[in-house]
């Protein structure tokens, strides 16, 4: 569903609960940012970077780690820029090639009432 709400140029995957993606194997460098980590956050963070290295495969690029930078964005490797996501039972990633868009920002929410106030 994501896929259809970016430009065509984005290459967007996405993962739901049942996925094989979220038991993604991790490399090196990625394992150690969720070795303290409790087993859902690692079966998140484990699926949105199967999301990512499948959308690196589609753009001919070969599947590598996604660290994080400064302040826990991710370090994508050269020549591509993108975007990751997860909620509950949800992850997604969205890559294009860099030069083709400025930047890419994806983000989502559980499907449900916002809570009081918020409109």
């Amino acid at each position: 569903m994501i896929e259809e709400l970016l430009p065509g140029l984005v290459v967007a995957v996405e993962a739901h609960r049942d996925d094989p993606l979220w038991d993604t194997p991790l490399f090196a460098e990625e394992e150690a940012l969720v070795e303290r980590a409790v087993a859902k956050r690692r079966r998140e963070f484990a699926a949105v970077r199967g999301c990512a290295r499948r959308a690196m495969e589609k753009l001919g690029v070969p599947a590598q780690p996604v660290v994080s930078g400064e302040r826990g964005a991710p370090v994508w490797p050269a020549g591509l820029i993108g975007s990751m996501t997860h909620c509950d039972g949800y992850g997604a990633a969205a890559l294009v090639r860099a030069g083709e868009l400025a930047s890419l920002g994806i983000d989502a929410e559980p499907h449900g009432p916002l809570p009081e106030g918020v409109g």
